[in-house]
């Protein structure tokens, strides 16, 4: 299933109040300088630094494992936002435009199969967590943080912070995801950790073919294709994630072209 109705319940209104405070932000930001342009994806990005810092020490004193290493695709948040937001160099431009894809991967993944993202029992769980009705820190880290990264979906669409130079983009989003997927999918291999799904899938479907392939090939084998077929969605939904990027910056956006 790749929704559920609690789901919908609680990311149909978090897209709409997205939108609408994105677009009040946009407005008020108009015509001011890159900085402080860039403030509200600032603090969404020192957000999410929080976050992950909270879960990596509440890793550590409740028994950490390898899972918590913030290798999985949403990660690409901290490593990426962070150069888009306060490094001042010559390829800021680059960054920001990575940090658009990001987002707006994640935003695609939430509106088409939220439930590979996080379960509804995640839901629940973050909020018996809030209410002191036991829960999970953990699930109340994976609903917000997912949450903060969609909302930056929508600054960059309304703030049109990204510039656009579609012959020089492309080769750099492969390279980008294309490294990812080097270093992470036999990293996973190797310390059995489900990083972007690359030991196994969290969609039932991706899964049945990866059990087929081992059946037909050999788990050797057969999960190398696995990984390879991984991979490759790895640098095509970012590749997609690009053009919708562009095309929606273009209609709602305030500068996203190429300068």
């Amino acid at each position: 299933m790749f929704w559920t109705s609690l789901h919908a319940y609680t990311l149909i209104p978090q897209f709409i109040v997205y939108a609408a405070l994105a677009f009040i932000i946009s407005r008020a930001l108009k015509n001011k300088d890159i900085e402080k342009r860039l403030l509200p994806l600032k603090i969404c990005t020192i957000l999410l630094l929080l976050l992950e810092a909270a879960k990596q020490i509440m890793g550590v004193v409740t028994g950490y494992t390898t899972y918590w290493i913030p290798l999985h695709f949403c990660s690409l948040f901290l490593f990426i936002h962070p150069f888009a937001c306060f490094y001042k160099g010559k390829h800021r431009d680059k960054f920001i435009l990575l940090a658009g894809v990001v987002s707006t991967c994640l935003f695609l993944f939430m509106a088409v199969y939220p439930n590979v993202v996080y379960s509804d029992d995640a839901i629940r769980s973050m909020w018996n967590y809030l209410t002191g009705r036991g829960g999970s820190f953990f699930e109340l880290h994976t609903v917000l943080f997912h949450g903060i990264g969609t909302f930056t979906f929508f600054l960059f669409i309304f703030q049109g912070l990204a510039k656009f130079d579609t012959k020089k983009d492309v080769p750099l989003v492969i390279l980008t995801y294309g490294l990812y997927c080097l270093i992470v999918g036999p990293l996973a291999q190797i310390i059995d950790t489900n990083f972007n799904n690359f030991v196994r899938s969290n969609a039932p479907f991706l899964e049945n073919i990866r059990l087929g392939i081992i059946d037909s090939l050999g788990a050797v084998l057969g999960q190398t294709v696995y990984v390879l077929i991984i991979s490759v969605g790895t640098v095509l939904v970012p590749l997609l994630a690009y053009f919708v990027l562009h095309g929606l910056t273009a209609l709602f956006g305030q500068s996203g072209e190429k300068q």
